[in-house]
């Protein structure tokens, strides 16, 4: 019985890389790959993978929103993060979020073939580069701030993520397919909900939230 994996990573040199590790495994299939992180949850829907292992820093739509919309549409997907950041904001976000695993690009390739093994198993995997003590002193301050957030809609985290990346309206309006106007007010909508008055505010908003890397 083979183990069909989805690889979600920006650089198409890092997939390359990726797929020649996890496809040494003999019962490891590859069935799809892409860098656009709007593209991810359309992709877990057609492809049915048993294990998705996504990058954080995607275009489009970051790693975290796009492991938020796979747990909504209750996908049993196992999600494995392989990022390069090791900050505990991220780590945490998205093991709350509902990934089940996260390796550092910079740990060995064994890792990343392990941790699949792991969550295939019904276990969680952390890399070995990763302090639990830090995580758990995050969440502890995290759980007692309220989390606005959550209270955006899909479209307003699209938004969110695309305007952090630096699109302007014109070019959030192509890329999610709806006209201008309606950009122009899902930002007012997602500003007046997150208590922000500008562009560079919502930036550091989504520094502080990991939305977006330092």
């Amino acid at each position: 019985m083979s183990v069909r994996i989805l690889l979600v990573d920006d650089h198409p040199i890092v997939r390359d890389g990726l797929r020649g590790v996890l496809e040494s495994e003999a019962i490891f299939r590859i069935v799809g790959e892409t860098g656009d992180g709007l593209e991810v949850v359309h992709l877990v829907e057609s492809l049915q993978p048993d294990v998705l292992v996504l990058d954080l820093m995607l275009p489009g739509m970051g790693g975290l929103e796009v492991i938020r919309q796979i747990r909504a549409m209750n996908s049993q997907v196992h999600i494995v993060i392989l990022s390069m950041h090791s900050n505990e904001v991220f780590v945490a976000e998205a093991l709350q979020a509902g990934a089940l695993a996260y390796i550092l690009k910079k740990s060995a390739s064994e890792e990343l073939v392990q941790s699949i093994h792991s969550v295939l198993a019904g276990r969680c995997y952390l890399s070995s580069l990763i302090s639990e003590e830090a995580i758990e002193a995050y969440w502890e301050v995290a759980q007692e701030e309220v989390d606005l957030y959550e209270t955006l809609s899909t479209r307003e985290r699209q938004v969110l993520h695309l305007v952090t990346e630096g699109s302007t309206n014109q070019e959030i309006a192509q890329r999610l397919k709806i006209s201008v106007r309606t950009v122009g007010t899902y930002r007012t909508n997602l500003m007046h909900k997150l208590g922000v008055g500008s562009t560079a505010e919502l930036v550091r908003y989504a520094l502080e939230r990991g939305i977006q890397p330092p």
